[in-house]
């Protein structure tokens, strides 16, 4: 059977001519058919389906938009409106007192046009605390414009590294030339206030580090807590200024407790103020008070206004802690003559060493450039210790005057 079919097949004619034809169109049409199928996939708007294909471009953020316009542009145009320069300008200014420069210290004048543009370059002068390394105020001034949205152009370093001239703009066109030299004076000093809030709530064998600080600093003692006792006596054995850190109603109660003896926005003026009046009690050597929570509290109208008549008469001061953006503590106790202040940072929201004293190091180098000084806080945690007599020596360098919080009372409410 095997050999019949081979001599069929191998007697069979050749195919015709017209069978030829019709395979040759059907392969052409296949050959078309792939060809429009592989055009439609690469020019489609979906991503390429081929191995060898390049992957598609990241998508154009307004940065790199920003950049492209820079280079392709021409002439290049500064955007309208004044407020990218001023966001710029006040990124610089601050940069600059914290360095020990504040604005009326500056040197501002024109200095030519702007180059292709019908506007003035700026030529400021700054004269840098020598408590800084120069190349330290280089980052410094560098990063801040950068931040800010700007770019640096240029950066050239001169007379044997003692100055420093950065061209600074956005856009790709410089609109500033900053010249940072050493001066020749004192170093501009920053007055900082340090409380330490919450001493009480951990037991005196865990916070003893800090009795032995090396700067004045307010203690802020909760006046209810397990430990209070034994902290409170090694406080005032040690000399240290204390002030009550007074428990207040916050917005997560009762999810989220004050403590005992607590300030809350339901209770009569007659008990806040023998609420009040018990806590002081319990810290005899107490020259003040602030909040501990209280977002609540100290948001609302009467009962701040139940806490200042409480303490009208025992002399205290009261430091309003801030934790609502909605308080109206300074202003009632205000009202009853009583001295009052607000804080200005916290150095701890996390409990992570690096982190506080990075927080440390740039509230205290913003007491430069605020004439009220700074009034920070942290809290009685061996971490926030560890982060403190790191910075130290380098805010001492700095010219960082630590007072208490009294001192930074007296300091904030003086008579010009």
């Amino acid at each position: 059977m095997a050999q019949t079919l081979h001599r069929k097949r191998r007697n069979s004619k050749p195919p015709s001519k017209a069978w030829r034809t019709v395979v040759a169109v059907f392969l052409g049409a296949v050959i078309i058919g792939v060809g429009a199928f592989l055009a439609f996939t690469f020019f489609s708007k979906g991503e390429p389906t081929t191995p060898t294909s390049p992957p598609p471009p990241p998508p154009v953020t307004e940065t790199v938009q920003a950049d492209m316009e820079a280079e392709t542009l021409a002439p290049r145009r500064i955007p309208r409106g004044l407020t990218t320069e001023e966001a710029l300008d006040e990124a610089l200014y601050s940069a600059l007192a914290r360095l020990g420069a504040p604005k009326n210290s500056l040197r501002i004048r024109k200095s030519g046009k702007i180059e292709g543009l019908d506007r003035d370059l700026i030529e400021i002068r700054a004269e840098i605390s020598t408590a800084f390394p120069m190349s330290m105020a280089n980052h410094q001034v560098q990063s801040s414009w950068r931040e800010a949205g700007g770019d640096i152009i240029d950066c050239v370093e001169n007379r044997l590294g003692r100055q420093v001239t950065i061209q600074a703009g956005f856009g790709g066109i410089t609109t500033r030339r900053v010249v940072l030299s050493r001066q020749q004076k004192e170093p501009l000093s920053g007055k900082v206030c340090l409380i330490i809030d919450d001493f009480g709530a951990l037991p005196l064998r865990e916070v003893r580090g800090f009795l032995s600080l090396k700067i004045p600093y307010t203690a802020s003692v909760m006046p209810s807590e397990e430990f209070t006792d034994e902290v409170y006596s090694a406080l005032v054995d040690a000399d240290i200024e204390m002030i009550v850190h007074m428990p207040m109603e916050p917005e997560g109660y009762p999810r989220v407790d004050p403590g005992e003896g607590a300030i809350f926005v339901s209770l009569p003026p007659r008990e806040i103020k023998k609420r009040i009046e018990s806590s002081i009690a319990k810290l005899p050597r107490a020259v003040g008070m602030n909040n501990h929570m209280g977002s609540k509290a100290t948001a609302d109208k009467p009962t701040m206004a139940a806490v200042a008549e409480a303490l009208e008469t025992t002399g205290l001061f009261f430091i309003d802690s801030r934790t609502s953006v909605y308080t109206v503590a300074e202003e009632e106790v205000r009202k009853r003559g009583i001295p009052v202040t607000s804080q200005d940072g916290n150095i701890d929201v996390s409990d992570d060493s690096t982190a506080i004293a990075k927080k440390l190091l740039e509230l205290a180098l913003a007491s430069r450039e605020r004439e009220g000084g700074m009034l920070i806080v942290g809290h009685a945690r061996p971490n926030t210790l560890i982060a403190i007599n790191r910075v130290l020596p380098t805010l001492e360098k700095w010219g960082i005057e630590f007072i208490s919080a009294s001192e930074m009372l007296a300091y904030r409410n003086r008579e010009d």
